[in-house]
């Protein structure tokens, strides 16, 4: 009516009507409203309403006296983004509640999420990660988050310091999500984590150099590995992996894996021959551990395949 811009965050809470529980629209934070105004133009409202008594601006510490808490359009913006959104659920807090760490700011890359800034923490007593956004000095609201598509606002990705270790790790993880934490609901948050962590360990070793055949044929293995999760591309890795097949030895597990690899999901048959008969020579009744796992690997990837 005054012509000033002014956000309240709302949300709705369950209240007992006549011996019923109805869902209710209410504002989130009691007794707090956002107004767009020069200190001059709150000020001036303030002692002209005849809600006087009842209006306080909320302020903070400036030296030796206190000024009113100034929002930046950024960080506003960003809030509302958050706390506009309906469909998901949100806590919260008074500043004070949480004392905070001080942690890195990430920007998420997609989903309902896409393009807010805050941070991603544990809660106090709570499971789970939470994207945290905060307006400082006046509230923090809180949305359970699934952690893909975080990138951090800081620092670039640092670069492997230990790039075999990384490797390895990156070829774990994506194991891990292809073939061990099914896609059915129950494994979301372990999912979510691996992936996050698949992310990181890309952008981490993209760039390294490989100069050793099974050092070239393990990198390549973990990020194609990492492409069949992320839903990336893999048919640059056919010719990839066909380059490095015959620079490894015969009795490589890098290269019975590379070649279990080309013949089920780009059907090379030379690759699955080389496979046939190298099982075929194995001992059924004594099989290694490394020999049982690539077979476990070979039926868990037939049947992903089906």
């Amino acid at each position: 009516m005054l012509g000033y811009d002014a956000y309240v965050p709302m949300q709705y809470v369950l209240s007992h009507h006549r011996e019923h529980k109805v869902r209710v629209l209410r504002p989130a934070i009691h007794g707090l409203v956002f107004v767009r105004a020069t200190q001059k133009e709150l000020f001036d409202y303030k002692h002209s309403s005849r809600n006087n008594p009842y209006i306080f601006l909320r302020t903070t510490r400036m030296g030796k006296g206190y000024q009113p808490i100034v929002v930046r359009d950024e960080d506003m913006n960003n809030f509302i983004r958050l706390t506009a959104l309906s469909e998901i659920k949100l806590n919260y807090y008074r500043p004070e509640e949480l004392r905070l760490m001080k942690g890195e700011k990430v920007r998420i890359l997609d989903g309902v999420f896409k393009n807010i800034v805050g941070t991603v923490q544990r809660l106090p007593n709570k499971c789970g990660n939470y994207l945290v956004v905060e307006i400082p000095g006046v509230s923090v609201v809180a949305a359970k988050l699934k952690p893909n598509y975080v990138q951090p606002m800081g620092k670039q990705q640092e670069k492997s310091v230990d790039i075999d270790k990384d490797v390895q790790k990156l070829m774990d993880c994506a194991y891990k999500v292809l073939y061990e934490l099914a896609d059915n609901g129950k494994n979301d948050l372990a999912r979510n984590i691996a992936i996050a962590e698949i992310q990181m360990l890309c952008r981490a070793l993209e760039g390294c150099k490989r100069f050793l055949p099974a050092d070239k044929a393990a990198y390549a293995l973990a990020h194609y590995l990492a492409s069949k999760v992320l839903g990336e591309s893999s048919e640059p890795f056919a010719g990839e992996f066909r380059k490095i097949v015959p620079k490894l030895r015969s009795v490589s597990m890098l290269r019975l894996r590379i070649c279990l690899y080309l013949s089920v999901d780009f059907g090379d048959e030379a690759a699955s021959h080389f496979v046939a008969e190298t099982i075929g020579k194995w001992d059924a009744t004594k099989y290694t551990d490394s020999q049982k796992s690539f077979l476990t690997e070979k039926r868990l990837l037939e049947r992903l395949g089906k």
